[in-house]
């Protein structure tokens, strides 16, 4: 056990992201069969480059139909405004009675209004058509494809087809408890390592510290921008990070081989008792320097802990001190 000055950081623990705006699931507009899809995961596209396109033979017939029906519209439109033109003639001459001139008047406007609703209909259903055609809202990489040919879609987000990140931003996007939560503050330098890839490790600063809570788990959300690097951490790794307060404090730092059964910042430690055998503390853990651990509670500056084997000592067990 070694007691020591050491920069006030708070570690946070969390996925790799890519920014929360430049990270979109892309969904069709049109519902149908996908006829084909054009990327794979992995993929580089463009803004605006094709990924994936629907089966458009029953948007075709909809197009073929609503214009037929346009057709049909502004022909009822044409004769009903010949037919007022001759009512209202016959009708300044004095033949035709008041109330034939005023339902020519209706039908016309009627008419009028059937070739607007019918050339809207048309508008739509060439906009369906173009929506068979599925296009990359940015220019990123395919993360994931959902949806194969052959797979219906419903127009509806409930069935996207594949998910498209800018991967040139990242973030690393993690869950905080209240009390640090508070400590923390935008634009604070952080360190991040990345677990599952050791030789991998990244700078970046606090983009975001939430200003709530979940009421259920107490804990709110922090992102770290990481700073642009020749080698990315991949989407979706587990990293840690460390984030300097502006501070330091006195702290208790343990050899990392003497935590056992560590899950997130629970530990488990063997101490030396004054009676020579082990006994099983429970601790809270802190920060990570070096090949050191630090314990936030659960022994005192004075207690002695064992560092090997730890694994197999049992409550009781006594213990030899090396020195």
């Amino acid at each position: 056990m070694e007691a020591r000055t050491t920069t006030d950081r708070i570690e946070v623990r969390g996925t790799v992201q890519p920014l929360a705006n430049r990270d979109v699931q892309v969904a069709p507009q049109a519902s149908g069969r996908l006829l084909a899809v054009k990327v794979r995961e992995g993929d580089a596209v463009t803004l605006g480059q094709e990924v994936a396109r629907i089966d458009d033979g029953p948007l075709i017939d909809s197009v073929r139909q609503a214009e037929a029906g346009v057709a049909r519209a502004r022909a009822d439109r044409e004769n009903a405004e010949t037919t007022l033109v001759r009512v209202q003639r016959v009708y300044e001459r004095g033949i035709a009675p008041k109330q034939e001139a005023d339902d020519a008047v209706a039908r016309s406007a009627a008419a009028r209004a059937a070739e607007a609703e019918a050339e809207a209909t048309a508008r739509q259903a060439r906009r369906q058509l173009d929506r068979a055609v599925v296009k990359a809202p940015l220019a990123g990489v395919v993360l994931k494809v959902w949806k194969r040919p052959g797979e219906l879609v419903d127009g509806t987000t409930a069935t996207a087809v594949l998910e498209i990140a800018d991967v040139s931003s990242l973030e690393l996007v993690a869950d905080v408890p209240a009390q640090d939560l508070v400590r923390l503050r935008r634009d604070a330098v952080a360190t991040v390592d990345f677990p599952p890839i050791p030789p991998l490790h990244a700078t970046g600063t606090v983009s975001l510290v939430s200003p709530t809570v979940d009421r259920v788990t107490g804990v709110g959300a922090v992102r770290i921008a990481l700073a642009p690097s020749s080698t990315s951490p991949p989407v979706g790794v587990y990293g840690i990070g460390r984030i300097d307060t502006g501070g330091t404090r006195a702290a208790l730092f343990v050899p990392g081989v003497a935590v056992r059964a560590s899950i997130g910042r629970d530990g488990e430690i063997v101490a030396c008792g004054t009676d020579g055998r082990a006994h099983v503390k429970k601790v809270r853990l802190g920060s990570t320097e070096g090949a050191s651990v630090e314990l936030v509670e659960g022994l005192g500056a004075n207690d002695r802990v064992a560092i090997e084997p730890v694994l197999g000592l049992a409550e009781g067990d006594p213990l030899e001190e090396v020195r």
